[in-house]
Parts: structure tokens; sequence; C-alpha cells
């Protein structure tokens, strides 16, 4: 329906620009801001929806991490999702710390080298867990100490 509606507006642009070039490009400026106005709206709103269900229903636990090939890291872990909804995708936040060789746990001392959110699809039906592995990379994030992991929930999508 969004492409009709489309191809209705540009075949009218058309006829506009053919017989009066400066209202026709008028037209077309105040779509751009008009669309471009919606666009970040939706991605204002869709910002306020990252959970959808309680955050304190669903639970990411038994993470481990395990260097791979290059500058990457693949990591497994278990979502369990207590909430009445299907999860269908589930975003983690994963932040790489430096932490000195003294050190064993996160502390004031420990520098985050890397950080970014990390799309992992998965199907965790209601009242059910289930494991996941990923793959991540961080380029030219190499730990000189211990590194050490941080992994949150930073958003998913369900279905009913």
């Amino acid at each position: 329906m969004h492409w009709v509606a489309l191809g209705i507006v540009c075949v009218a642009l058309i006829f506009v620009s053919y017989h009066s070039p400066k209202i026709g490009f008028g037209l077309l400026g105040a779509l751009a801001v008009i669309l471009t106005s919606l666009y970040f709206l939706n991605l204002e709103e869709s910002d306020s929806q990252k959970f959808p269900v309680p955050s304190d229903s669903i639970e990411l636990s038994s993470v481990e991490v395990s260097a791979s090939y290059g500058d990457s890291w693949d990591y497994t872990g278990r979502v369990t999702n207590s909430s009445s909804k299907t999860i269908t995708d589930v975003q983690i936040r994963v932040v790489l710390y430096d932490c000195p060789t003294t050190v064993n746990e996160l502390s004031d001392d420990c520098v985050p080298i890397g950080d970014q959110v990390d799309y992992v699809p998965i199907n965790v039906p209601a009242r059910q867990a289930r494991d996941f592995s990923d793959n991540i990379s961080f380029r030219n994030a190499v730990p000189k100490g211990n590194p050490f992991w941080d992994f949150e929930i930073a958003g998913l999508r369900v279905t009913d």
C-alpha cells in the first residue's frame, strides 16, 4: 500500500514539475522534510519500546567468551523468558574492559576498550529458555592485561 501511494505522489510531482518546475520542486522539498521528520519520530518511538515486556522477566545468564579468529570473540549464553510473549531477537550490549594483570574482577582500574550492541536472533517461547552463540569483533581492541566482559540486554523484539 505504501508503494502505491509513493507511486501516485511521484507521478503527481512529475506532472506538476512539467507544468511549473518551481512548484514541483517546492513540493518535493516539503515532502522530503515531512518524510525525514516522520522517520526520526518513528526512531524515537521504537527506542521507547526496546522492552515491550517487563525487563525483569528477561534474564541473560551463563555467558562465556572464547577467543576466535583475528580480533573477534565467540560468546555463548542463555536467555530466559518468563514473560507471556515469545522473544524473536535480543540486543546484547557487550563491553570489553582491559584490567591490570593483578586484578581478576571489574574495578576502577579497568579501562573499557570495546563497547557495542550485538543483535542475536533467537526464538525463546513464553516461560522457556534457549541457549545462543554468536561472534563479536572489536577491531584494534586488544587487552594488554586481563580481559573482563560485561553483558546486558539492551533491547528485544517479541511476538504475541
